[in-house]
């Protein structure tokens, strides 16, 4: 899924669109099947950050994924986002803005899943089953945000 947010999904070029996710996910799991839903943090840049996690919110409540794996964006070698960011026209996420979505992601949905970002483009872990973890996992989130941003991971640009 990426994103839930239509004018993030065209600029990355996804090739479908919120409703599509929708419409996916639920027959997906009409005949039975295990949805994952991936979210890339921070894809919309400082521009979209909120609608990006509004709308992502929007549609893991429309689709009902059993799990969310939440990922952060890394701008990867030879592709025009990283040839955007280079250039300053795509602002990316600090660490601090990168958690104040997630924040903002996760307190807007309200269906139940099982919530982890483990991997290793993320500032924090945080995992648990929404929204019995809900509390837990929002304080860590909180909790992070009161960290000086130099110590968490550097940024990167992926090779892969």
């Amino acid at each position: 899924m990426e994103s839930g947010d239509d004018v993030i999904l065209t600029r990355i070029r996804k090739g479908a669109t919120a409703r599509d996710h929708i419409n996916a996910g639920q027959m997906a799991r009409a005949a039975g099947l295990e949805i994952n839903a991936y979210v890339i943090l921070g894809i919309g840049g400082q521009e979209r950050s909120e609608t990006h996690a509004r709308e992502t919110a929007r549609v893991i409540n429309e689709m009902q994924p059993a799990v969310v794996r939440l990922r952060t964006f890394v701008p990867k070698i030879n592709t025009p986002l990283l040839a955007d960011v280079q250039a300053g026209r795509f602002k990316m996420l600090s660490p601090h803005q990168v958690l104040a979505e997630t924040l903002a992601l996760l307190e807007s949905v309200t269906v139940s899943t099982l919530v982890t970002s483990d991997h290793y483009t993320n500032y924090l872990e945080v995992a648990g089953h929404w929204p019995e973890d809900r509390d837990t996992m929002l304080e860590a989130l909180r909790r992070a945000r009161r960290r000086d941003e130099s110590t968490f991971r550097p940024f990167f640009i992926g090779t892969q």
